[in-house]
């Protein structure tokens, strides 16, 4: 009995938990599903709370050679058992060097404009049994990338009523940092997002679809396939070798972007240089 109420309190206070870092504005999601799956795996050990020890072992269940992948799970209950302790003395607060992260050594690729136009222009190859979507999708996804400054999320989380090509602004919504902002762009770009507009439409032939950009299947565009794309375009052309683990990143191509960022509220605008249009296809 002792035991059962003991995992409720520890679920209920992981609940309070991330309902305050949230009410802060932290978003919290790769967090919550670290900490629901190690309340389970404390219930299954009877474990009445959180120890250094039973943390780590949880941390390094999987199979992972990736020791930030490691760190950061245990991390994620680090945090959780700060705030744990004041209602629960008992709590041990993992020390941070156990698990600790290592740091990366490695560096962005900066893109000169060469390649960019070579990316694009390999992006709208055709592939064998692939849709014209696909490629139409990574030609323009890849393009206003490096000419906006944007996040692959923030592209991919883009809806039909977020691009507004008439008035050539684009609305990026719930940021990195919880807020939204406006992004103009150029005239040129908009010639090629409405083209983009033009195949989804007649590729989606009257059905409905909310993202902007889409799959084959009418979907919004997951991370992972973007990313896979990219890398196998990426050693095709050249720029990292059939065997590199590393190499340019899809992200990489944001670098290269001078942009003007306005906030949604109107309160600045800021002016970063040289406006720059996505090559026509």
């Amino acid at each position: 009995m002792a035991g059962d109420f003991a995992m409720n309190s520890l679920r209920d206070g992981i609940g309070d938990y991330l309902e305050l870092r949230r009410s802060l504005g932290f978003k919290l999601k790769k967090d919550e599903l670290y900490l629901r799956d190690f309340v389970a795996f404390m219930e299954r050990r009877h474990a009445a709370y959180i120890t250094a020890k039973l943390a780590a072992k949880w941390a390094q269940q999987p199979a992972s050679t990736d020791p930030n992948y490691l760190a950061g799970r245990l991390r994620a209950v680090r945090s959780f058992a700060r705030y744990r302790v004041i209602t629960d003395p008992r709590t041990e607060i993992p020390p941070t060097d156990l698990l600790p992260r290592q740091r990366s050594t490695f560096q962005a690729h900066i893109f000169r404009q060469e390649e960019i136009a070579r990316v694009l222009v390999a992006s709208l190859q055709r592939r064998r049994g692939a849709k014209p979507i696909s490629r139409w999708s990574r030609y323009t996804i890849f393009g206003l990338l490096s000419v906006t400054g944007m996040r692959l999320g923030e592209a991919l989380n883009l809806d039909l009523e977020d691009v507004d090509l008439d008035n050539g602004v684009l609305t990026i919504r719930n940021t990195k940092f919880g807020k939204s902002r406006l992004v103009p762009v150029h005239a040129t770009t908009c010639a090629v997002l409405k083209q983009y507009l033009e195949q989804r439409n007649a590729f989606l032939a009257g059905r409905s679809a909310r993202p902007f950009f889409i799959s084959p299947l009418g979907r919004r565009i997951t991370h992972s396939v973007l990313e896979l794309s990219f890398r196998r375009l990426s050693r095709k052309l050249g720029l990292r070798g059939i065997s590199d683990v590393t190499g340019p990143r899809l992200h990489d191509l944001r670098h290269n972007s001078e942009c003007r960022i306005i906030p949604s509220d109107g309160r600045e605008a800021k002016e970063c240089g040289r406006s720059v249009a996505v090559g026509s296809a």
